[in-house]
């Protein structure tokens, strides 16, 4: 993907979608989901002040009327239990494993946190994964005892554990509350499930619960209160979804690639989202598409879940040739990955422009580039210094972008003569001028 040197001021920006890049757009109900490993401890405590929970990977977003944008995917389907359920809260769901562990956590930004009246069910978790052996294995991890202000209550196998956090404000089953939601966490150790360090990929379901306006004592059938719980998967089976477990951490999230062209130099921007164990990014170049090299390094923030920009400028460029760019992301521990190659033979140029010729001075073939931002009407010529008319090299119209002519002074003597460019726009825009080259036999 190339760089030209003769647009004056070229600006590209490209989302990638790349190795570096941990995610396509989301969509609703998607068959699979990565588990990336984690890098550190997890402690399952409810708080996710772990960096990895900050990280910008693909996960699942519960919410009534959610959209899936970014990396929060939809469920599959929802059920309003007991109306009317008015609740525009929104439930996320991220995923992690360390070795055979895995770790699943909830952010809610619930206001009203509470159980389902009296019935076993209230807000969070309830999940399924098939076991080796084919049998499905229940795990809930949600706040359905009664009384004033319960804890979170784990409610599953001896495996497997989990915890949870009020948000500062959250009093559970009291309607005259308004909550600040709550975070939690579960752990499931999958040897249990007969699995091992082998295993790849678990089926699961997965239900959130969102009962709201319930105090405690509060029947779940009266005047009172009102309940919604969506399911990735199914409700209660038999359909699964798939968790895949990467080998990986999550890696760096590259989200932006730009390039400012111009006559002297090319500025390269990037922007990541997150990073993990990022040593830095390796600029490479190859001019005219030929073999790439590194021009330069970029350190990198190690890891964070803030949004970085970089920047770097090639200084080391030459007139008419073209330049293809590309980063490559190394970790800490060596690994690396590729961004994609920028692309810009498709772009049309944001200003007319008239370059100077290559070769120059020339002996008898030189090139002429010029940039046309719209469609136009463009007219060529070649001048001698007494402004006589020498050659007619266009007169007709173009399509917007670079154009390259090439021409043969075989037929003229060795001097001085000027080419001059007239291009009128479909845009409105009228662009006139000359440039000098030189013919030496």
């Amino acid at each position: 993907m190339r760089y030209k040197l003769y647009l004056p001021l070229l600006v590209i920006s490209l989302l990638l979608l790349s190795n570096i890049s941990v995610n396509a757009q989301a969509t609703a109900d998607p068959a699979t989901l990565p588990v990336y490993a984690a890098a550190g401890a997890i402690t399952v405590d409810g708080v996710l002040d772990e960096p990895e929970w900050g990280m910008s990977a693909p996960h699942l977003m519960f919410n009534k009327d959610g959209v899936p944008s970014g990396n929060s995917y939809t469920p599959t389907g929802g059920e309003v239990v007991k109306p009317a359920y008015l609740d525009v809260s929104t439930t996320y769901v991220k995923f992690l494993h360390q070795g055979t562990n895995l770790y699943i956590s909830l952010n809610s930004n619930d206001q009203q946190v509470c159980r389902f009246g009296d019935s076993w069910e209230g807000d969070g978790l309830f999940m399924k994964i098939k076991g080796f052996d084919g049998s499905d294995v229940e795990w809930k991890l949600y706040y359905n005892l009664g009384g004033i202000d319960p804890d979170i209550h784990y409610e599953g196998p001896a495996y497997g554990s989990g915890a949870g956090h009020k948000n500062p404000g959250t009093v559970v089953n009291d309607s005259s509350n308004v909550d600040a939601g709550y975070t939690a966490e579960l752990m499931i150790d999958l040897t249990g499930l007969g699995f091992d360090a082998s295993t790849s990929s678990i089926q699961v379901l997965i239900n959130i619960f969102d009962p709201d306006n319930y105090s405690d004592l509060v029947p779940p059938w009266g005047p009172n209160g009102n309940f919604y719980k969506q399911w990735w998967g199914s409700q209660w089976g038999p359909d699964m979804r798939t968790l895949n477990l990467m080998s990986g951490v999550v890696p760096v999230e590259l989200t932006s690639f730009t390039a400012n062209v111009s006559n002297t130099q090319i500025v390269l921007n990037w922007e990541t989202a997150t990073e993990t164990n990022n040593h830095g990014f390796e600029v490479e170049r190859a001019p005219d598409g030929n073999s790439f090299s590194v021009i330069g390094f970029i350190e990198g923030k190690g890891t964070t879940t803030e949004a970085q920009k970089y920047s770097f400028v090639d200084n080391n460029i030459s007139a008419g040739l073209e330049y293809s760019y590309r980063l490559r992301q190394i970790d800490l521990d060596g690994a690396f990955s590729y961004s994609n190659v920028i692309n810009t033979a498709s772009i049309a140029p944001v200003n007319f422009s008239l370059e100077q010729n290559f070769p120059n001075p020339f002996n008898p073939t030189t090139q002429i580039s010029f940039g046309l931002p719209s469609k136009s009407m463009v007219n060529l010529e070649v001048f001698n210094l007494l402004g006589e008319k020498v050659a007619t090299l266009i007169n007709n119209e173009l399509d917007a972008g670079v154009h390259k002519i090439s021409f043969d002074a075989s037929q003229l003597s060795t001097g001085i003569y000027i080419y001059a460019l007239t291009a009128n726009g479909q845009n409105g825009e009228k662009f006139v001028n000359a440039r000098k080259m030189t013919l030496i036999k």
